[in-house]
């Protein structure tokens, strides 16, 4: 899927969220001033924005947005007061963008007398109209967290683009905040509470990931960041000194890591498989069909299932029953893990563990190839992987890619 437009929130920003929240990967094709006449010939009607998905092409912004809205779900079905309610909030949106994004374009050429007398209208006049309706259809919902019905719609999404269009405009910018938005409180609140559900993806987030000096549970969390360009604070605590201290504040659920914080969002999620998938779902690592949603969850949980049975190795037990414990893990079990995989692998096409994009299960797999199989402990599990030719290129290849 691909979405053209300009470099700017705007008019696109709408469909690039709805995008972003249903976990679809697209790519977001930005023109410039300068490169946009060499393309404007390919648009139907010469304009952007332009959503192409399976070889068509879709233009109208709101037509593209009812289009994604029927597809994923942001849609009510069977409800014609809700669906009003809807596309009134986008067409009162609508009405604002007429107003503002000429004074915003560049392509417009309106001299600053102009704008400066066409803001002055909008902020006395029709802005406050606007605001009140739209902050009327808020409170009259029966839940406040969403701007119609209980859940995330179209319209969530156009009013959450043309907030971040004006909040990202320097000139608009403050007196927007302070003469404007901020008249509407209840609405102001929204717009900034629905904000926080996309901090990954505007990269506003900090993230922080606790663990202990090796690779372990944590290694797939931090290489899954690093490929998705998020910044995080890699603290690293050492088991024998500092974490007992750290332990005893209580400041981790259960009392272990990995334990991955975000602010300002101020939440701390827990356990590397439950880590994983929230990042899987937030950031489009995790298929949305069932059958391939349980193919990667088989790699992940296979992949686990290796990690669980080579520390097992590590837990309190007699030399005799610790050498027990590795022949099996050695001539029986890394057998049935590793043949299994690579028949999964042969039959995907040795590409891809599932389909042909990348997902969470590729950094399970590796996270326990550097957590485990490089441990000199466990050379022996090492070599029997190796004997499996496709599945051993794949994992050495994303190895050193990641």
């Amino acid at each position: 899927m691909k979405l053209y437009y300009f470099d700017a929130p705007g008019k696109a920003e709408a469909i690039r969220l709805l995008l972003t929240h249903a976990g679809i990967k697209f790519e977001d094709i930005r023109f410039t001033k300068d490169n946009w006449g060499a393309h404007k010939d390919k648009f139907e009607l010469k304009q952007v924005p332009v959503l192409e998905d399976n070889g068509k092409m879709y233009c109208q912004t709101t037509a593209i947005l009812e289009y994604l809205g029927m597809k994923y779900g942001y849609l009510p079905k069977n409800n014609l007061e809700k669906f009003y309610n809807i596309m009134k909030v986008i067409g009162v949106v609508e009405d604002l963008y007429m107003m503002v994004y000429p004074m915003m374009s560049p392509f417009f050429g309106m001299t600053e007398e102009a704008k400066e007398e066409s803001k002055t209208k909008l902020l006395k006049d029709f802005g406050p109209k606007a605001l009140k309706s739209l902050e009327d259809i808020l409170c009259a919902n029966k839940s406040i967290k969403y701007i119609v019905g209980g859940k995330y719609t179209i319209a969530d999404f156009v009013l959450l683009g043309a907030y971040r269009t004006l909040k990202t405009n320097e000139n608009w910018n403050t007196a927007f905040f302070s003469k404007f938005i901020k008249k509407a409180p209840i609405l102001y609140s929204y717009l900034e509470e629905r904000m926080k559900d996309f901090n990954t993806y505007y990269k506003v987030c900090k993230l922080k990931l606790y663990y202990f000096d090796i690779p372990g549970k944590a290694e797939m969390i931090r290489m899954v960041l690093k490929y998705l360009k998020l910044e995080f604070e890699d603290i690293r605590y050492k088991e024998e000194g500092e974490w007992p201290a750290v332990k005893a504040t209580g400041k981790f659920e259960l009392g272990q890591v990995p334990a991955l914080e975000c602010q300002p969002c101020g939440s701390m999620l827990y356990q590397s498989d439950a880590i994983m998938q929230a990042i899987g779902h937030e950031c489009g690592l995790l298929p949305k069909d069932p059958e391939e949603l349980y193919k990667v969850l088989w790699w992940c949980n296979t992949a686990k299932d290796i990690m669980d049975n080579c520390w097992r190795y590590y837990a309190p037990l007699t030399e005799e029953k610790k050498k027990e414990v590795m022949t099996n893990l050695v001539e029986k079990l890394s057998v049935n893990f590793f043949s299994a995989m690579e028949e999964r692998l042969k039959a995907n096409g040795g590409e891809n563990l599932v389909g042909k994009e990348t997902t969470i299960a590729e950094f399970w797999l590796v996270g326990v190839y550097r957590a485990c199989l490089l441990d000199d402990a466990f050379k022996d599990v090492k070599v029997v992987m190796e004997k499996y030719p496709t599945l051993k290129a794949f994992i050495e290849k994303k190895h050193q890619e990641y």
